[in-house]
């Protein structure tokens, strides 16, 4: 599995990507590709669809068939261009936001061990 990993002090939260990780959208019948994510915000695939800065939406973020976060509001705070959309969460309660951490810990964890085996070889 390959993660990448971004650490950018301007956006003020360690980014991550976990391949496969898709934001699907309440209402909406397909799944959007997650570019990257932190606990502030994110970056998703619009694709050829369009979406304007300031529109909120209630997502979920999926791994496969596998449903990791649910229930999240997302607000859309600029097109990136390349048909990305930057967006932050709001209002996230505490459930969501432990869940959130607990989400980019682990992909750091997984980043850590992938350089440390890169290390050992």
């Amino acid at each position: 599995m390959d993660i990448l990993f971004e650490s950018n002090s301007s956006r003020g939260a360690f980014r991550t990507s976990l391949p496969g990780l898709a934001l699907r959208i309440d209402g909406r019948p397909e799944s959007y590709s997650v570019k990257d994510f932190s606990v502030n915000g994110l970056a998703f695939a619009a694709g050829k669809e369009s979406f304007a800065v300031d529109e909120q939406f209630k997502v979920d973020f999926v791994l496969g068939k596998k449903e990791l976060l649910t229930g999240l509001e997302i607000k859309i705070v600029r097109d990136i261009g390349e048909g990305l959309m930057g967006c932050i969460y709001v209002d996230l309660d505490k459930y969501q936001e432990a869940r959130l951490d607990k989400l980019v810990l682990e992909v750091q964890k997984r980043m850590i061990l992938l350089r440390k085996k890169k290390g050992a070889s």
